[in-house]
C-alpha cells in the first residue's frame, strides 16, 4: 500500500466531497450502432496493429509428458 502525499490527500478529499461529474460531451453513448463502415475501420485497424510486432516469440515444447 502506498502512502499518499498531502497534495494527493487534498485532491482525494475534494473529489469525494464534491463527487465526479463527467461533461455530457465526454460521456460514452449508451447504444452504438454497429455499422458496416465502423466494422470495416476496425478490421483495417486490427490488421495494421498486427504488423507492429516485429519480434520473435519462439514456442518451446520440451519434456517427455504425453500431453506435449
Amino acid at each position: 500500500m502506498t502512502r499518499l502525499s498531502e497534495v494527493d490527500r487534498a485532491g482525494f478529499r475534494r473529489l469525494t466531497a464534491t463527487g465526479w461529474a463527467q461533461p455530457p460531451a465526454q460521456q460514452s453513448p449508451a447504444i452504438v450502432a454497429p455499422t458496416t463502415e465502423a466494422r470495416e475501420r476496425y478490421c483495417r485497424w486490427a490488421a495494421a496493429a498486427t504488423r507492429l510486432f516485429r519480434g520473435e516469440k519462439p514456442v518451446r515444447f520440451s519434456g517427455s509428458n504425453w500431453k506435449l
